[in-house]
């Protein structure tokens, strides 16, 4: 392991700028499901970027005034990332990792604004249950792991020293595995809360509602529901198993420690979030902190792989 090396007051301002970013960034990420749970997403039409057709809008519904307020501060967003860009390759030499991952922040709200774009001008909003929506709210959501996993590397990555030789090749691969089982709960995840908020469950036990689901004439998000709880049980105890591995090997670096605990922590706290949506029949608030936490999950375990070396070179 390297010496730590003090960072220069502009590199830790840049830091703190990351910080900011990804925090933000958090927030219009859960103020976008609330669009999702209220319906607001077709509170502006079929218009983008205007609303309603007017460049300056005012909201004569309460649709319309969250649906434009979420464009307004997503475009915020990508104002922030912009600035989080220009400040990285002010402050970082050519070759830094953190310029490659300024970029990747930048396409990436690119991506995030365009799949928002189309949702609105197919009109895959609203209560629309179609195929279409049930495939493009995942991929939105996967888009968005990508960047706050970006956004969260460049909070870290600003010490400009390797602290740990990479990980070995096993380590990787089991890194690697758990990653593909978030995105797949995640994705799972997106499709249950979509079906949740269209076709509330109605019946008052668990054995009644599983019949509700698979009753002729269901609808196929209703259908689909069982997947998602299935996966994340599964999903929860590779992970756990993953970063406990990880703080064991990296015992004598505290933040490798801290980062495996968080991880722990956030699942436990996601599982239960988890059983909680199941018997109160997955009310708007709950929906909103089930997603928080699973991002409170997914960044904890970036963490975890990068003090573990997952991203240093080979």
């Amino acid at each position: 392991m390297n010496a730590s090396i003090p960072a220069d007051p502009p590199r830790r301002d840049a830091r703190r700028f990351a910080g900011f970013t990804l925090a933000y960034t958090l927030f219009v990420i859960l103020f976008g499901a609330v669009v999702r749970i209220t319906g607001s997403g077709a509170g502006c039409g079929q218009h983008w970027p205007t609303c309603n057709g007017e460049v300056a809008h005012l909201p004569r519904s309460l649709e319309t005034a969250i649906e434009l307020t979420h464009r307004v501060t997503s475009g915020l967003a990508l104002v922030a990332v912009l600035g989080l860009a220009f400040v990285t390759f002010r402050h970082e030499p050519p070759a830094h990792p953190a310029r490659r991952l300024a970029l990747a922040a930048v396409l990436l709200m690119i991506v995030e604004a365009l799949i928002g774009a189309g949702l609105v001008l197919l009109a895959l909003v609203g209560q629309d249950g179609s195929v279409a929506r049930a495939i493009v709210m995942p991929a939105h959501l996967l888009s968005t792991y990508a960047l706050t996993a970006v956004l969260t590397l460049l909070v870290v990555w600003r010490d400009g020293v390797d602290r740990w030789s990479p990980a070995p090749t096993a380590n990787r691969t089991l890194f690697v595995t758990c990653t593909v089982a978030l995105l797949v709960v995640s994705a799972t995840g997106a499709v249950t809360a979509l079906g949740d908020t269209l076709y509330p469950p109605q019946a008052a036990s668990i054995d009644a509602r599983l019949v509700e689901d698979h009753a002729g004439g269901a609808h196929f998000l209703m259908r689909l529901r069982v997947i998602h709880p299935v996966l994340a049980v599964l999903a929860s105890g590779l992970v756990v198993h993953t970063v406990r591995a990880a703080a064991k090997r990296r015992a004598s670096a505290p933040r490798a420690r801290n980062a495996s605990r968080a991880t722990i922590a956030f699942v436990a706290a996601q599982l239960g979030a988890g059983v909680l949506n199941v018997f109160l029949s997955a009310p708007g608030w709950l929906q909103v902190l089930h997603l928080g936490l699973a991002l409170g999950v997914w960044i904890a375990f970036v963490l975890c792989a990068y003090e573990d070396g997952f991203f240093e070179r080979a």
